[in-house]
């Protein structure tokens, strides 16, 4: 049975709980970790998922990914092997994204990566995966000119660089830009988990956007205006014009990445070119930097400069 039971972090709402939902209507899955920081709302999400599913198959798990202590501690309630885990927390880190943490990164990347970071490799360590890992990830890595999301740029993509962004200093002397942020970290993050394949080649570890997905909790940090344009205006006019979906749309991309064959480790895919909808492609067509080893490593190595020997 243990071959049969998935993770998901941020699963109380969303995108997490759709896919949650999608999988407990699967016949080989046994058990759904629900790995969520509000208890009451954990609880919340199972019972609507039970009754939505008309099965048993959930459980909760207390995790907050912008607290480390949170997610080691979460890992030892975890008593059996998984077959594939879904890093799925994130978001624009609240009111105060470029705030410390007490690990010394921002909020925003803290919640986005590093605590995915430490779960993931955590679990790796423990000998608790047997096959599929996939980070949550965002067009907005290699920027959406649609959503004035700038893409991120680097001068020497070199560690130091890389940590700059997530400790917050790269914006020291220019304007503060949280959706470029953002960006930045599901860049590192995909990049992160490109090099972590590379490590790990017996499993499949790879990065999927669920594209502009609507009927997410994702938009209440955003800038007024473009909080107004996606939950008013894209839930009514994006699919008519391919540059949105429903929510169940986008959890069905991190579902098919989970337990589909078609995607392959160590890949970032998210949508093409100049859209936020539609097929998943190689993102490395796109940007070559998802494909180049050495800013894969330098990546790795940025973030685990912010971490314990043991992660």
């Amino acid at each position: 049975m243990s071959e049969g039971a998935f993770l998901i972090t941020g699963a109380n709402a969303g995108l997490g709980k759709d896919a949650a939902r999608q999988l407990a209507l699967r016949d080989d899955v046994s058990t759904i970790y629900l790995a969520c920081r509000d208890e009451a709302k954990a609880r919340a999400a199972q019972a609507d998922l039970q009754r939505i599913t008309g099965t048993s198959v959930f459980e909760i798990v207390i995790m907050d990914t912008s607290d480390l202590a949170s997610v080691r501690e979460a890992v030892t309630a975890i008593d059996r092997p998984l077959r594939a885990v879904l890093l799925n927390a994130g978001g624009m880190g609240g009111p105060t994204p470029f705030a410390h943490t007490a690990d010394g990164v921002t909020t925003m990347f803290a919640v986005n990566v590093l605590g995915h970071v430490v779960l993931l490799e955590c679990l790796l360590a423990a000998g608790l995966l047997t096959s599929t890992a996939v980070l949550t990830g965002s067009e907005a890595a290699r920027g959406v000119p649609k959503l004035r999301i700038k893409r991120p740029t680097f001068d020497t993509h070199s560690v130091d660089e890389f940590t700059s962004v997530i400790d917050g200093s790269f914006f020291n002397g220019r304007k503060r830009d949280p959706m470029l942020a953002y960006g930045q970290a599901k860049y590192l993050g995909a990049l992160w988990m490109s090099a972590l394949a590379r490590q790990h080649p017996e499993l499949r570890l790879l990065t999927v956007s669920p594209g502009n997905s609507t009927g997410t909790e994702a938009t209440r940090d955003l800038p007024a205006v473009l909080r107004v344009l996606m939950q008013r205006v894209m839930p009514r006019v994006g699919p008519l014009f391919g540059i949105s979906h429903p929510v169940d749309v986008g959890a069905k991309r991190l579902v098919d990445g989970l337990v589909g064959g078609s995607l392959d480790s160590g890949r970032f895919y998210a949508s093409a070119q100049n859209t936020i909808s539609g097929p998943l492609v190689d993102q490395a067509t796109i940007v070559a930097d998802f494909a180049d080893d050495t800013i894969q490593d330098h990546a790795y190595a940025a973030i685990h400069a912010f971490l314990d020997p043991r992660p």
